[in-house]
């Protein structure tokens, strides 16, 4: 177990460095230079002057370390991608001139939208898909299993977009107008108690929580669906009928052993709640990680996606590893290696 956890957590590191190279390399590429936008940014500066602003532009340049203070001669990528590297093991993100307290000021009042949103579709999707899968899996090849699964299919092909734009129409906009349509809060909710500050809140979560917990939900359900099913072919199941088992006795045995690799499929949910998470969090104007990331794109803020795609790459290898382990906790015939 300690040999597998080391083998993984070393192979952890080394899709992360893969990972955050290939981002670097490819907002490197982009045809957008820092100093320049900075210059422009400036607006405080008279930058009329094609030889103040050239000048600017240099000043910028040195500041952010994109050339030698003395040569003035462009330092190469991979040289800045070290010095970026270092500068993130110590969780230094920004580069020379960057504010890193601004930076992470921003990260630590995005980051707690992004949980709520991920964890609550989450256990939205488990405490719906398991149940729902393993009812179908104890009734395969009914009539009930082929409707439910045939629904489930076509639900695979709704896009979050159009599910998150009906369900705005139907419950906030034109028709039952039950549910706020964005942000976290109400106006004028701080002077709430704090119950109706609770309810509110609650309130603005149900319509992207349901939303993005809707993929994940059919996914599981139809894994747990397929588990239970194979299951209930096994040598063991017969066996256990022909010994007189009582039904009950065999129903759970089969949801055992066919919910377990459930605890596999949870690491692969991770990266489409990242995904999703940023279509929804600019739905429904929540200020996320996904907002975050978006907002930095499109203002080109090469540090602030550079520490998003981290954390977002760190919890995503680490939850991998993490479901693994946890499979082999709920099935001891999994063994862990290499």
């Amino acid at each position: 177990m300690m040999r597998w956890l080391l083998v993984r957590l070393a192979w952890l590191v080394v899709t992360l460095f893969g990972i955050t190279f290939v981002t670097f390399a490819v907002i490197d590429l982009a045809p957008v230079d820092r100093a320049e936008l900075a210059v422009e940014r400036s607006a405080d500066r008279d930058f009329t002057d094609p030889k103040k602003r050239e000048e600017a532009i240099l000043r910028f340049r040195v500041q952010y370390g994109m050339v030698d203070p003395v040569t003035h001669a462009p330092y190469p990528s991979y040289v800045r991608y070290g010095r970026w590297l270092g500068n993130a093991v110590r969780l230094r993100f920004g580069g020379p001139g960057d504010d890193h307290d601004e930076l992470w000021r921003r990260l630590a009042a995005a980051l707690p939208v992004t949980i709520w949103l991920g964890g609550l579709a989450t256990m939205l999707a488990l405490l719906i898909g398991v149940p729902l899968g393993a009812w179908l899996g104890l009734r395969a090849g009914s009539r009930a299993d082929r409707v439910v699964s045939t629904v489930l299919l076509v639900g695979t092909g709704v896009p979050e977009f159009l599910l998150a734009t009906l369900l705005l129409l139907a419950f906030s906009a034109a028709w039952l107008q039950l549910l706020p349509a964005s942000g976290l809060r109400s106006p004028g909710s701080e002077h709430w108690t704090f119950v109706w500050q609770l309810v509110d809140f609650a309130k603005h979560l149900v319509l992207p929580v349901v939303v993005m917990a809707s993929g994940p939900c059919v996914l599981v359900s139809r894994f747990v669906r397929d588990s239970v099913a194979r299951a209930a072919q096994a040598p063991f199941v017969a066996g256990m009928r022909a010994l007189g088992v009582s039904p009950p006795v065999v129903r759970a045995r089969l949801l055992r052993h066919g919910c377990a690799p459930v605890a596999t499929l949870v690491g692969s949910l991770l990266p489409m709640l990242v995904g999703g998470s940023i279509v929804i969090e600019n739905l429904f104007a929540l200020d996320g990680l996904g907002h975050l990331a978006v907002q930095a794109a499109l203002q080109k803020e090469a540090p602030m996606l550079m520490a998003i795609v981290v954390i977002g790459s760190l919890v995503t290898l680490a939850s991998f590893v993490l479901s693994d382990a946890l499979h082999r906790v709920l099935d001891a015939r999994v063994r862990l290696s290499r």
